[in-house]
């Protein structure tokens, strides 16, 4: 079975259950994220921003592009959150992982991941301002944030107001994150 990266308008309509030039009016208003083919002008959808959107209007997303949208980066140097991608790629997620701000905001630019898994003890990495970022950048819209706060921390709900969808403390094992990164994806 090939994975299916791209949809076309009558695609993306027969999903939704309606008429393709709904789906055409959604990505001129907006609504919906695609580009254009050169020549003829025809869209494409990339299948991430279509799971996005029906996610943000309630709409059931089917299970063949759910699990397109399973794809976490980790922005860690951690050797105990590393090792927590195994029991994530075993419940079928794709994981990338960043050791350093740069690469993690070039995996999250280019990656499209459904989730970023930030350690805010990363080297470089203010994770205020990169909370702001993500939250303000309407092409993030859709990546949930789970933040590993420091285990110092205790006030986790800041990092709640700033943005974060969850926060776990950096001692947590990668049974527990795992846990927490599914509950986040399937929600």
């Amino acid at each position: 079975m090939s994975e299916v990266h791209v949809l076309t308008t009558g695609e993306a309509a027969r999903y939704c259950g309606v008429n393709f030039r709904t789906v055409i009016r959604w990505i001129e208003r907006g609504q919906l994220k695609a580009y254009k083919l050169p020549g003829r002008g025809d869209h494409r959808i990339c299948v991430e921003d279509f799971v996005g959107f029906l996610r943000d209007n309630s709409m059931p997303v089917p299970t063949e592009l759910a699990a397109a949208s399973r794809k976490v980066l980790l922005a860690t140097a951690s050797p105990a959150l590393i090792e927590g991608r195994h029991i994530l790629q075993q419940a079928g997620c794709e994981v990338e992982i960043a050791s350093d701000s740069f690469s993690a905001g070039a995996m999250l630019a280019c990656g499209k991941p459904a989730m970023l898994v930030l350690d805010t003890n990363l080297e470089g990495v203010n994770g205020m301002q990169i909370l702001d970022t993500i939250r303000s950048r309407g092409e993030f819209s859709g990546v949930s944030v789970l933040l590993v706060a420091p285990t110092e921390d205790s006030d986790q709900q800041r990092w709640l107001d700033a943005g974060a969808d969850a926060v776990v403390d950096a001692s947590c094992d990668g049974s527990e994150l795992a846990g927490r990164i599914k509950l986040l994806l399937d929600a």
